[in-house]
């Protein structure tokens, strides 16, 4: 055989497969596009509530880095947190 009809007979084959592939694959039958809404929701958490004021430019950058400083400061009086060695009498000062 040739090389010339065995490119042919792979590139018949290849489109055969994609047109086929086409004419199978599943629909979408999703809603209409004048029927997809977006659901906005409140924001559960307080930095949730922070982000939510810097995206609509409710607050500036300065005041939402110091706002979440002073709720990590909160966080840490709260829910103290120990590094794992800080506790043992043989750990490293």
């Amino acid at each position: 055989m040739e090389v010339g009809a065995v490119v042919f007979l792979i590139v018949l084959a290849t489109g055969l497969l994609i047109a086929l592939g086409l004419f199978v694959r599943p629909r979408f039958e999703g809603p209409a596009p004048a029927e997809v809404r977006i659901r906005e929701t409140e924001p559960t958490t307080l930095e949730g509530a922070l982000v939510a004021q810097l995206l609509s430019s409710k607050i500036n950058r300065v005041q939402y880095h110091t706002a979440l400083a002073s709720l990590a400061a909160r966080d840490d009086e709260r829910n103290p947190m120990s590094v794992p060695g800080e506790d043992r009498p043989d750990a490293c000062a």
